[in-house]
């Protein structure tokens, strides 16, 4: 099984067996000629399990992913964790927490990630560590940074 990102459907690259996606994802596909390449295909689409939403974000607040993944992002995560699908995508952050999930992922045209990471908030004006957007000792901006292991 293969979870379809939309990127797949753009580049005209959703060319699996038993395909899957998810509402969100259709959604996303507007241009006519993508939307006639969508018709053509042989893809399933199902809504994300609750159960499975919580144990992507789960996954994704460890990682600090959770503020860089979308809720399409998550959902599609979702379905293949359900699945124990083939995940196919270019967002380094679907494949990152892929990999802590213990799922395969399938690039597109991009070259994929090959070394997990781990993403915090940081203030850039104290430089304190924070889930909050706005510094809640500070009251500057904070930025996602990478940290190194």
């Amino acid at each position: 099984m293969f979870v379809i990102d939309s990127t797949a459907i753009f580049l005209r690259k959703a060319i699996f067996d038993k395909m899957i996606t998810i509402p969100e994802v259709i959604d996303e596909i507007k241009d006519p000629d993508s939307r006639l390449y969508l018709s053509l295909l042989d893809i399933r689409v199902e809504e994300a399990k609750r159960e499975f939403i919580e144990k992507v974000k789960e996954v994704a607040k460890r990682t600090g992913d959770i503020y860089r993944l979308s809720d399409t992002d998550i959902k599609l995560l979702a379905k293949a964790l359900e699945y124990n699908a083939v995940i196919v995508t270019d967002d380094y952050s679907i494949q990152n927490v892929a990999k802590k999930l213990n799922l395969r992922f399938e690039k597109v045209i991009q070259r994929g990630i090959e070394k997990e990471f781990k993403w915090v908030r940081v203030c850039i004006g104290c430089g304190r560590r924070t889930e909050n957007e706005i510094c809640e000792v500070c009251g500057s901006p904070t930025k996602l940074r990478r940290v190194k292991k």
